[in-house]
């Protein structure tokens, strides 16, 4: 008959080891972002819209979470694009610019 390990907790578990950092975080700092104002397709509503990001899914929705954390509002992260609601198109391209991107304005 094989031998059974009993069980044991404890409070203090053993540290992990480090673990590597995940990729992730903002997208590559210096790219040229267009930003622009929309409302087709939207019953009215206004987003702005931020694209022309290269890089992951992942880093996308990082911008995306603290784009909309400084301007306070909501919006989301998907098909290489950014929205945020309402018409922010102005502090977009402030905060795009303050945190090193090359923002310009698209469309009219």
């Amino acid at each position: 008959m094989p031998q059974e390990h009993p069980l044991v907790y404890s409070s203090h578990p053993k540290p992990s080891a480090p673990r590597e950092p995940e990729p992730g975080g903002l997208p590559p700092l210096g790219q040229r972002v267009n930003v622009r104002r929309e409302t087709q397709g939207r019953a009215g509503k206004t987003v702005t819209a931020l694209w022309g990001f290269q890089s992951s899914d992942r880093q996308l929705e990082e911008l995306a979470r603290a784009l909309r954390k400084s301007l306070g509002t909501g919006g989301s992260a998907k098909d290489g694009r950014v929205e945020i609601q309402g018409d922010k198109v102005q502090a977009a391209l402030a905060w795009l610019e303050k945190n090193g991107f090359k923002p310009v304005k698209a469309g009219g």
